[in-house]
Parts: C-alpha cells; structure tokens; sequence
C-alpha cells in the first residue's frame, strides 16, 4: 500500500531537525505501508527524508494553496494533509484502516493527538474509539488529515485563507456534502503545539473575515 503525505513546510535551520523527525516517525510507524512524502517547500531544498519537494510558487504563504500543489503531483487512493511538526506513533494508518472497515460510512479520519493531553482534555473520561463530528481541533484535527483521493476531488480546498479557517474551509466542505469525517482514538499522531509557526506574521482577523466572506482579497 502506497499513501500519498502532502505536507507544507517553510523549513529553516531551526526547525529542520523537527521536520526530520515527524517524517522519520511517519515512515517507521508502518512496516507494511509506504508513505510517499511530498514536502510543499517554502524556504529552500533540503533532504529531510521527504520522496520529493514540491517549491512553493508564491509570494505569500497559503495552506491550502500549498496543499492543492501536493495534491496535483500526487495521484494514490490514500492521503495524508500534514503539519510539519507531527510525531507518528506506530500503526496510526493501520488504526485508521480498522476504523474504516468497522464503519464503511467514514471517508475522512483525523487521528487523535496525544501531545500535552489535547484529546483527553477535548473528551475527557469518554470510553469511545470513534468521534463523529467536524469541530476544528476536537474531531477533526486539521493538523493531520487522512483521506481518499476520492473526497479530495469531490471538495474544494478554497485559498481564501491564508493559513487559519483552512480546517473550517474543509469542514464545511464535508458537510456540505455529507461526507462523514470521525476522530480515532487508536490512531495516535502527537502535535507539536505549532512549533514551526511565526504567528507574528498572520493576521488572524482577516483571515476570518476572508472565511466568513468567501473572498480572497485583502
């Protein structure tokens, strides 16, 4: 089996060491699966362990921008939308799988995030292994996205938003079509607080009136 990883990153020298590790955790978390690591670069080309880079093509930073470049030079059933500072634990894909084949319904999955007690505190003392729902950072994780090639042709991954209401865009994007999306609990993938964000250099504020506009201007 051979899945596709689109994962943007503006790697410098700092973080480098960060980027290596989430993709090293990938590809050992998976005797039997492949992952083919398409790194969206921002910054310049550097051997990470990524299978190929992919150069940003803009001034300005877009996730989702950076995501559709990934998505047009990959073409496997199966993909994984990354962040660049992610920790796999093993069998997390394999976790997925189980879940999908217990319930044919769920076409999205995102895993559940183990770092600093995230989930536990998001669905504290709850003894269930699936989370059906679309709430930004409780079931679905945007910093971690596994899901078919299927429902990523059947949505659109606006570029309206720079970098945060990504997560929304496609969470509405599901629900507009009914397509359903779970959080796994047996999937364990850690998310490194965000460490390889500046958010000094987003505004958050037009980022939401783009997400609420519908609109990609300034």
């Amino acid at each position: 089996m051979l899945v596709d990883v689109i994962m943007p990153s503006k790697t410098s020298d700092q973080i480098a060491p960060l980027v290596m590790q989430c993709i090293a955790t990938l590809k050992m978390s998976e005797p039997a699966i492949k992952f083919n690591v398409v790194l969206v670069e921002s910054a310049g080309y550097r051997a990470l362990g990524q299978d190929r880079t992919v150069m940003y093509d803009q001034d300005q930073f877009c996730y989702n921008h950076a995501l559709n470049l990934g998505l047009r030079a990959t073409d496997n059933e199966w993909v994984i939308l990354a962040n660049n500072d992610l920790y796999f634990h093993p069998f997390f894909m394999t976790a997925i799988l189980a879940a999908q084949k217990e319930d044919s319904s769920i076409q999205s999955f995102s895993p559940w995030n183990d770092f600093g007690g995230w989930h536990e505190r998001a669905f504290p003392g709850s003894e269930y292994s699936i989370f059906y729902g679309y709430r930004t950072s409780y079931e679905l994780a945007g910093w971690c996205i596994v899901t078919t090639r299927k429902v990523l042709n059947e949505i659109t991954l606006s570029e309206r938003c720079r970098l945060w209401y990504s997560d929304n865009i496609y969470a509405d994007e599901l629900q507009k079509r009914g397509i359903v999306h779970a959080l796994i609990r047996q999937s364990i993938v850690g998310h490194l607080c965000s460490q390889t964000i500046d958010y000094s250099s987003y505004d958050v504020g037009k980022d939401y009136d783009r997400y609420i506009g519908g609109k990609c201007e300034d």
